[in-house]
């Protein structure tokens, strides 16, 4: 019951929205979110975040770890592995479950939602505060309890590896290359089928290595040779 309290909260705090088809011949938006319970292969591991609201009218800035005096105060922090996969979906025929079949009250359109990982958030605890919202079920004020659970983040899924050589949405080179070679980026534009040896882990000379994503450097690390750098 626990997990699906939390599911429900999080298709309708992320999305915010409902959507009724949009007529005459217009794209229809896909602006909610489903969330699926997921266990994720990542490594266990914490990273200290900043969080900057784009409504600084209601909320303010929640920072990360910081050394204050010469001690370390613990600010809001991510758990890895994820905890949540999110979809992005397009809700019809919203209404009561129960005769008279009351049909959802307000449209709220947003945009496109697109897919979501969802880690455990801890943060600082802040004062409780009422926020009016309105959405498909109504209007009323909701209570912010005053602490963060989740935090969630666009994802982009891996390029395929049975295809062609190619770029992904994400500038990740992936695909079917013949036997000696590998996809890896060519260009910050573009990708290409290369030698092996060519591959950054394996080259000889680090400046001209190659990486599978477009915008990474293959340089070199102390004591471990060459290995590809995010910006």
């Amino acid at each position: 019951m626990k997990q699906q309290r939390i599911v429900a909260i999080l298709a309708v705090a992320l999305a915010g929205v409902a959507l009724t088809a949009r007529t005459g011949g217009a794209q229809t938006v896909f602006d909610q979110m489903k969330c699926y319970k997921i266990r994720d292969a990542a490594k266990g591991k914490s990273y200290s975040i900043d969080l900057i609201p784009e409504l600084t009218h209601d909320f303010q800035a929640e920072i990360g770890d910081r050394i204050v005096g010469g001690f370390l105060q613990k600010g809001c922090r991510i758990k890895v592995p994820a905890k949540y996969f999110c979809i992005q979906s397009n809700a019809q025929q919203v209404h009561d479950v129960l005769p008279p079949y009351t049909a959802a009250q307000w449209n709220v359109p947003g945009a496109d939602a697109g897919e979501r990982l969802c880690y455990k958030l801890t943060c600082p605890a802040v004062a409780p505060k009422s926020i009016p919202i309105i959405d498909p079920f109504g209007n009323r004020t909701i209570e912010l309890l005053g602490r963060t659970e989740y935090l969630c983040g666009p994802a982009e899924r891996q390029p395929d590896t049975t295809g062609d050589c190619d770029m992904a949405g994400n500038g990740q080179c992936g695909g079917a290359c013949p036997s000696g070679q590998k996809c890896l980026a060519t260009s910050t534009q573009g990708c290409g089928c290369v030698p092996l040896e060519e591959e950054c882990a394996s080259s000889s000379v680090c400046a001209v290595g190659l990486c599978t994503g477009v915008w990474e450097t293959c340089v070199s690390f102390p004591g471990a040779g060459c290995g590809c750098s995010h910006p």
